[in-house]
């Protein structure tokens, strides 16, 4: 059959396949939640690390007392 407009050659022309097709790639990183920086101060840390397995009483107390220093400002208006 000879050829009559514009058609595809028998052999592609090298182009690859797009290696991701979920999606656009732009380079940039993930949008993902990163991990927090640990904090310098070693009090901190300390709260940090014991905060998931303190009974809720404990925490609530905790917070109270923060609340009451005025440092939990968006909790005291």
């Amino acid at each position: 059959m000879t050829p009559m407009g514009l058609e595809h050659p028998e052999k592609p022309s090298g182009n690859r396949a797009i290696p991701n097709p979920s999606g656009a790639y732009s380079g940039a990183p993930a949008a993902q939640n990163p991990a927090p920086e640990k904090p310098n101060d070693p009090d901190l840390v300390a709260i940090m690390t014991a905060w998931p397995t303190l009974p809720p009483a404990i925490r609530a107390g905790v917070l109270a007392l923060i609340r009451a220093g005025g440092a939990d400002s968006e909790h005291n208006r």
